[in-house]
């Protein structure tokens, strides 16, 4: 029983070393999770369970199967269509940015000062009180991009080799687990961080929530371009 505890802590501790040392997990995350505040940490439960049923279907065919086969055979072209995807989401970010003109609000109630954040869109007609997560992406782009990294993506080095090391089924299955757990964790802690962070600094200017969706975009596109060049230069992925 204790042997299944140290899995347990060390696959939950591999779970979130593993979002924190890939670039294209957080840069894909960025984007979507702009002014969302701690709202955003359900886009990082998304993706973390998306992710998570990517690495459990491949874990669970080569234990199957056991095969011997390395799971890290598809990663070139693999992260190859992560850096399309991540190129993507930053032109898709970069496009929301442009077309939302965000402005301050103020007014007087019960003899105190408010301002809110208020949203024109494009030439359509004048929005009060935006929510910010409404004006920019899909959500649905967390479960893509969760299912696409989990699948294709490089946390086979860290989350199904491992597994595939234990003597029995139910360490292999503790450790998958407390793996998912810590990369759903992992995620969700840095979207409502991110998402917390950039609304705050559109309650203080309307130009830094403007800023902070052309930051996220460029930095996605940045990290999907470093994506697709690395392979050719021989350069492994993390």
């Amino acid at each position: 029983m204790e042997s299944l505890y140290l899995i347990f802590w060390t696959g939950l501790a591999a779970g979130i070393v593993h979002v924190y040392i890939g670039a294209d997990h957080l840069a894909a995350l960025m984007p979507i999770s702009v002014g969302r505040k701690s709202a955003a940490a359900w886009l990082g439960v998304r993706w973390g369970v998306a992710h998570s049923i990517g690495v459990l279907i491949i874990a669970a065919i080569l234990l199957a199967t056991k095969s011997t086969m390395d799971p890290t055979f598809l990663s070139a072209w693999s992260e190859r269509l992560i850096g399309i995807m991540l190129i993507a989401f930053g032109i898709l970010g970069i496009r929301a940015a442009y077309r939302n003109k965000f402005h301050l609000h103020q007014h007087t109630h019960d003899g105190k000062e408010h301002s809110h954040l208020h949203l024109h869109k494009g030439e359509e007609s004048h929005t009060a009180k935006v929510n910010v997560a409404q004006v920019h992406i899909h959500k649905h782009a967390a479960l893509g991009a969760g299912t696409l990294q989990g699948v294709a993506g490089m946390a086979h080095v860290m989350g199904v080799l491992p597994s595939l090391a234990f003597s029995s089924l139910m360490e292999s299955v503790v450790y998958l687990a407390a793996f998912a757990i810590g990369s759903i964790a992992g995620m969700a802690i840095f979207a409502a961080v991110f998402g917390t962070i950039t609304a705050k600094l559109g309650e203080r200017a309307p130009r830094l929530i403007s800023g902070s969706m052309y930051f996220a975009a460029i930095a996605c596109m940045l990290v999907g371009v470093t994506w697709i060049a690395m392979p050719f230069f021989g350069m492994g992925l993390p």
